[in-house]
């Protein structure tokens, strides 16, 4: 077992690392989803990621190098994305169907230097929790956001917690396989994935404030 990952998704045989994000949780009240002052989410329909919307980073200082000249809410954090080895696949072959450009994702899904990747979420990250995330036309969409959680609840009992996530591999496995079988969502193929955040503060150029009382400048006699 890899300290620092989900148990569920521990050996880097078993899941690999999709990929570093930048995001600010978001306040959601929307009819039809949960209500949660911190929805955290991979998927590029529900919260704001920097520097811009579906950008990947192969590695955690890429990430937040990227960050350094922006303006930030104090809220931004880095987070990264693993799925398990056996759904690697279909995401991988949504991307390529979509013909967008994603040489962080396919990178990483491919396998290029998955064991690496898995030591490097190992250090200093912890365990979010899961959502059903499928990949159309350049974004990343969450089950949330095709209208199935309240169905969900309904048919399937499961609920998300105060992040907006599932609470661990199979909620998200039944989810998935249940999605897959509907007609009425995106075209995608429906996934598990588990999130990772780091508590490193997303140093920029909105840094944090301050208390101190500003000292006058002293005036030099002429």
């Amino acid at each position: 077992m890899i300290d620092g990952l989900p148990s569920d998704v521990a050996a880097p045989g078993k899941a690999l690392l999709a990929g570093y994000f930048v995001a600010v949780p978001e306040r959601l009240t929307v009819a039809g989803l949960p209500r949660t002052e911190r929805l955290t989410s991979a998927s590029d329909c529900l919260i704001n990621r920097f520097p811009d919307d579906g950008r990947w980073f192969g590695t955690e200082q890429e990430a937040l190098s990227a960050c350094l000249p922006l303006h930030l809410p104090l809220e931004a954090c880095l987070y990264a994305l693993l799925v398990p080895c056996e759904h690697v696949g279909g995401f991988a072959a949504d991307i390529r169907a979509a013909g967008t450009d994603e040489p962080v994702l396919l990178a990483h899904l491919d396998g290029q230097g998955a064991g690496e990747a898995a030591r490097q979420v190992a250090e200093g990250g912890h365990k979010l929790g899961w959502e059903v995330l499928g990949y159309d036309c350049g974004l990343l969409h969450t089950w949330l956001c095709n209208d199935l959680y309240e169905e969900g609840r309904l048919h399937l009992g499961v609920d998300t917690d105060e992040r907006g996530l599932l609470p661990d591999r199979q909620t998200a496995l039944r989810v998935a396989a249940w999605a897959n079988t509907r007609e009425d969502t995106k075209p995608v193929t429906w996934f598990p994935g588990a999130l990772i955040e780091w508590d490193i503060p997303v140093e920029s150029r909105l840094g944090p404030a301050t208390t101190e009382i500003p000292v006058p400048p002293v005036r030099q006699p002429r």
